[in-house]
């Protein structure tokens, strides 16, 4: 049972749906190659029907047949919330093309397409390093340019003998829709029924250098210095936030940003050096999610408006919460209820108006909270109190029903349960970290899918804390626990129960664990120099502490009279009980798993309680079981 636990909270961690990083080469995935058609079609169809009228059969025939491929690869993806929407926008995309409609029109869907599928499937856009593009001209003429040609101009040594003729570079039409990532892609995958082959022998790193240094070709010297200054002047900023927002945006994208976007975007193409990490701004991540959840709900997709709604707070603003906390809990707070309210409202379908006004105030919220994140008061006081807060408020609740259950297996001379306790949260921290290395190295997890793991634990925990904290509060009777002993005496205590306290110990621990890991990761990024080392001060001060709470907890636990002791831990235990459901609840609500009904009450999270009806009806639930329990055994111990 123990072990079969283990694996379902391994499964619940990673998530089904997480895009695998690979090694290189990789062979691409089912969304890949999804993606890798989509782009194809952008491009290709405005070339082959112009006005209703099809300029080239063959290619035409092609673009038909790659649209129900489309649909068909999509129909093979794993299980996701958002995938019946995409299906249904694929199908729509097949039937414009059979429809002849207009070129733009084909193109901005399949582009909207590609959005969706990134955003519900999690796929990595970004090389995992900022390319050095010192030697991709001689990449470039090592690999590409007897086809292409040294210009990129599609008049290379070899393309007077290929059919079709390769691709120039320098076609403006066909590379105003081309991202870097598509190029990227074309270059990984190839193109079928071409002699473009996969370039399998190459790395990922330098498959992403020769795409930032063909996507040059389309632009001139003269736009590249004015975005340099543009750059330089500050414009820009809020369409490049990070490098996927880089190397996932066309020209003609760039274009619709305003004047200048079109320029910064081909001088950090040519100089991507200019982000000095892939590491991207949680705030950033936040207010690009919610402008295009805006966007979807605009456009009548309610469904991609609310799961990107989702992803904007847990895969960015969460995030920052430690940090921002320390600084200004007010900000953190309302910024909080800012974004769970745009979220209710395209939840519950409300106007475009409405919705608008809900995501201004978000928006200008974030804005506020990066404003003061960005201050310069991340001095190392603070982040060493950063630090402090976030293992002292993940830990504090792990070390309460950790340090009873160890003075119960004291008190109770059942001091052979001690190793399954401590083996239970040992088991905890090496697969939080485990989990973490993975995610990090092998697996995309998304905070949805963290979100998940914590509710579906905490509630798991709350029903086996309700359990004991009865168990316990049925044997404060000294008659009751005497006759328990005798029967206990001259056997230790049964495999069953060892298990069950490692369980217990387990899930106590590992639903705060791989949260605790990602704070500190944001909190380590958003710190510098001697304030990186306050950091680390802070997590050892806030674990001597946690261990100190422990030991005061079990050893003045021992002193208690034994009746007192069991009330004491039953009630704790029982209140434990009642936070961790409303933890759950409100993690549940975060991943989008569950609705929220706000109430216009006070958030107190160190007992759980959120302004939410379900949280705080479930709660009340609890209490009305534990109080009904308690009359009953205090019945039963006076009959």
């Amino acid at each position: 049972m123990f072990l079969r636990t283990l694996a379902i909270l391994i499964v619940l961690s990673t998530g089904s749906q997480s895009a695998l990083a690979g090694t290189d080469p990789a062979p691409p995935s089912s969304s890949e190659t999804a993606l890798h058609l989509l782009d194809y079609v952008s491009v290709e169809y405005p070339q082959f029907v112009r006005a209703g009228k099809v300029v080239n059969a063959t290619e035409y025939a092609e673009q038909v047949e790659f649209a129900d491929q489309i649909e068909q690869t999509i129909r093979r993806l794993p299980p996701a919330p958002q995938r019946d929407a995409i299906l249904s926008r694929a199908a729509q995309l097949s039937g414009l093309i059979k429809a002849k409609a207009d070129g733009s029109t084909v193109s901005s869907t399949a582009r909207e397409l590609q959005r969706s599928l990134i955003s519900a499937y999690h796929i990595a856009v970004t090389p995992r390093t900022v390319p050095d593009l010192t030697d991709a001209a001689e990449l470039y003429g090592a690999h590409c340019a007897a086809c292409h040609g040294q210009q990129g101009d599609g008049a290379g040594p070899q393309a007077a003998h290929l059919s079709p003729p390769p691709t120039s570079f320098r076609d403006a039409a066909r590379q105003d829709q081309r991202s870097v990532y598509a190029l990227y892609n074309t270059i990984t995958q190839g193109v079928e029924g071409t002699a473009m082959s996969p370039f399998s022998t190459l790395s990922e790193e330098q498959r992403w250098k020769l795409a930032f240094y063909v996507s040059q070709f389309a632009s001139s010297d003269e736009l590249r210095t004015r975005g340099a200054a543009a750059w330089a002047a500050g414009e820009g900023r809020t369409a490049f936030t990070d490098m996927p927002a880089l190397v996932t945006m066309t020209p003609a994208e760039a274009r619709r940003h305003g004047d200048e976007t079109e320029a910064v975007l081909a001088f950090l193409r040519s100089a991507p050096a200019q982000f000095t990490s892939t590491q991207r701004s949680p705030i950033a991540f936040s207010l690009e999610a919610l402008a295009r959840s805006l966007d979807a709900y605009r456009g009548g997709n309610a469904q991609d408006a609310y799961q990107l709604a989702v992803t904007a707070y847990v895969e960015g603003f969460e995030l920052t919460e430690a940090g921002l906390d320390s600084r200004d809990h007010a900000l953190r707070a309302r910024t909080e209820a800012a974004m769970m309210a745009f979220r209710n409202a395209i939840k519950q379908g409300r106007p475009v108006a409405e919705v608008e006004q809900r995501y201004v105030s978000a928006a200008q919220l974030l804005h506020d909270a990066d404003a003061r994140l960005s201050e310069p008061t991340a001095s190392p006081t603070a982040s060493f109190v950063s630090s402090l807060v976030i293992i002292l408020r993940e830990g504090l609740e792990a070390i309460l029903v950790l340090a009873a259950m160890a003075a119960f297996l004291v008190r109770t001379g059942r001091r052979d349960g001690l190793p399954w306790l401590h083996g239970g949260w040992v088991v905890a921290l090496l697969l939080g970290g485990l989990t973490w290395v993975v995610s990090t190295r092998v697996i995309a997890i998304s905070g949805a899918h963290r979100e998940v793991t914590e509710g579906v634990t905490a509630l798991i925990s709350a029903g086996l804390l309700l359990y004991v904290g009865f168990w316990l509060h049925s044997r404060a009777n000294a008659v009751r626990w005497s006759q328990f002993i005798r029967s206990q005496m001259t056997s230790a205590l049964g495999r069953g129960t060892l298990l069950w306290v490692a369980l217990v110990s387990f899930l106590a621990v590992y639903r705060e664990v791989f949260e605790t890991v990602l704070f500190y990761q944001a909190l380590w990024v958003q710190s510098e120099g001697g304030a990186r080392t306050a950091v680390a001060v802070g997590l050892g001060v806030g674990a001597i502490i946690l261990a100190g709470i422990a030991w005061l907890i079990a050893g003045y636990s021992v002193r208690l009279p034994l009746g007192l002791f069991f009330r004491i831990s039953s009630a704790l235990l029982a209140l434990m009980a009642v936070v961790f459901a409303g933890q759950g609840i409100a993690a549940l609500q975060e991943a989008g798993k569950l609705d929220v009904a706000p109430l216009d009450f006070p958030s107190i999270p160190v007992l759980g309680i959120y302004p939410s009806m379900q949280g705080i009806a479930l709660q009340l639930i609890l209490v009305t079981v534990i109080i009904a329990g308690y009359l009953y055994l205090r019945a039963g111990r006076r009959s």
